[in-house]
């Protein structure tokens, strides 16, 4: 066999004990003020543990972390290693050494402070691009309640476009530039320490407008995660203006986006003790209904093949919803039966090209709550009105059907 065989052989050798591709820079960016939790999440956990799983070469397991308005970048280094300059390629073993170490990035995390006060998102966003090279992943975890220019929420007030605020920075130029990083944001909208508790209304309103910050900038990808953030106590004591909301009055008809992780765990039918965080506010608006009116409870669930529908877990899933709404107070009266559709009426194709895809499926398991109000069917409606409530539901692939 001929020298560049056996080194095509060496190589492919090396890279099959991995559990994957050398992986590219991942840097971990945190607002960490004293109006949010602590900035700590088990999908933080998840990504640093399967970061450092795909290292090749001592370091590639390294995790910066920029903290807001802290100049200085920690590294955070969950390489599985040998010996000083080897690898661990044996699998199991690995894994145990990076789980052993992943506690050092939680311990990071916990000693993060803000170097001035306030809550700037955006700068922190701005310093982690810098930190990461093109190809690396830049993951955001902030409440996004921004209380600094220009996108402090007190002088935007709750009622802003998301889309226009961004093209007004855009044409200061003050959008920073994320060409070639992957962006992920985790705890968007959730408040906690000395800021109020944000109604749906405003945390959406907060996850659009960083998103669409995110989209501004160029990133190769922008996820928001809707995974569920422990309201840990804040780390900071660094004062925050407190941004005042009011939980507006909700009507009939409208939408209303529960977090996949509090609502179902997988392969489950039964909600999460966090899912009234997010049913209340819907109990509340369907009390208001005027009488006559009727509410469709519908599961959905993702596609996972030809041969699995998931109609069964569908139905099981709208039942809880139905059942929790009715203990919040709603009249069972008003609400219809809870039915399934199983994967038949999917939101996106979660099987792009026959290949399955868990970004795509999450967006698919859900509970649609449709209201049908008793309001007369006019010349310009045509028809009586209706509001969609979507709950999005956690599952794991390989763990849910569907």
């Amino acid at each position: 066999m001929s020298v560049p065989a056996l080194l095509g052989l060496a190589v492919g050798a090396l890279t099959a004990c991995g559990t994957g591709p050398a992986p590219t820079a991942l840097t971990i960016a945190v607002t960490a003020s004293m109006a949010e939790p602590a900035p700590w999440a088990p999908a933080l956990n998840d990504l640093a543990v399967r970061h450092a799983l795909r290292a090749v070469e001592p370091g590639d397991g390294a995790i910066s972390v920029v903290v807001s308005t802290d100049a200085q970048v920690t590294e955070v280094d969950l390489t599985p290693l040998r010996g000083p300059r080897e690898v661990e390629q044996d699998p199991a073993t690995a894994r145990e050494k990076v789980l052993a170490e992943a506690a050092h990035l939680r311990s990071a995390l916990a000693a993060s402070r803000p170097a001035a006060e306030g809550l700037d998102l955006l700068g922190t966003y701005r310093r982690a691009l810098r930190t990461t090279p093109s190809g690396g992943t830049v993951v955001v975890v902030s409440s996004g309640v921004q209380t600094v220019d220009p996108l402090d929420v007190r002088t935007l007030g709750w009622d802003f476009d998301p889309g226009a605020v961004v093209g007004h920075l855009k044409g200061r130029g003050l959008v920073p530039d994320a060409h070639g990083r992957h962006v992920e944001f985790i705890g968007l909208g959730v408040a906690y320490g000395t800021q109020p508790e944000l109604p749906l209304p405003a945390a959406q309103r907060i996850t659009a407008l960083w998103h669409a910050v995110c989209g501004a900038s160029g990133a190769a990808s922008c996820t928001v995660r809707d995974d569920d953030v422990p309201r840990l106590p804040p780390v900071s004591e660094r004062p925050v203006p407190v941004v005042a909301v009011a939980v507006p009055r909700t009507s009939c008809a409208g939408t209303f986006v529960v977090p996949a992780s509090v609502t179902f765990a997988a392969d489950d039918a039964r909600l999460g003790a966090g899912a009234e965080r997010y049913l209340v506010p819907i109990a509340d608006s369907l009390r208001r209904c005027p009488a006559g009116g009727v509410v469709r409870i519908t599961g959905h669930t993702a596609r996972v093949g030809t041969a699995v529908s998931g109609l069964d877990l569908s139905v099981r899933r709208a039942r809880a919803v139905r059942d929790r709404l009715i203990r919040l107070g709603v009249a069972p009266g008003l609400l219809g039966p809870a039915e399934g559709a199983g994967s038949g009426r999917p939101l996106v194709e979660n099987m792009p090209g026959g290949v399955f895809s868990e970004p795509l499926a999450r967006l698919n398991r859900r509970v649609e709550v449709t209201v049908v109000s008793a309001a007369p069917a006019t010349a310009e409606t045509g028809a009586a009105k209706t509001g969609t409530a979507t709950l999005p539901v956690e599952t794991k692939e390989g763990t849910d059907p569907s």
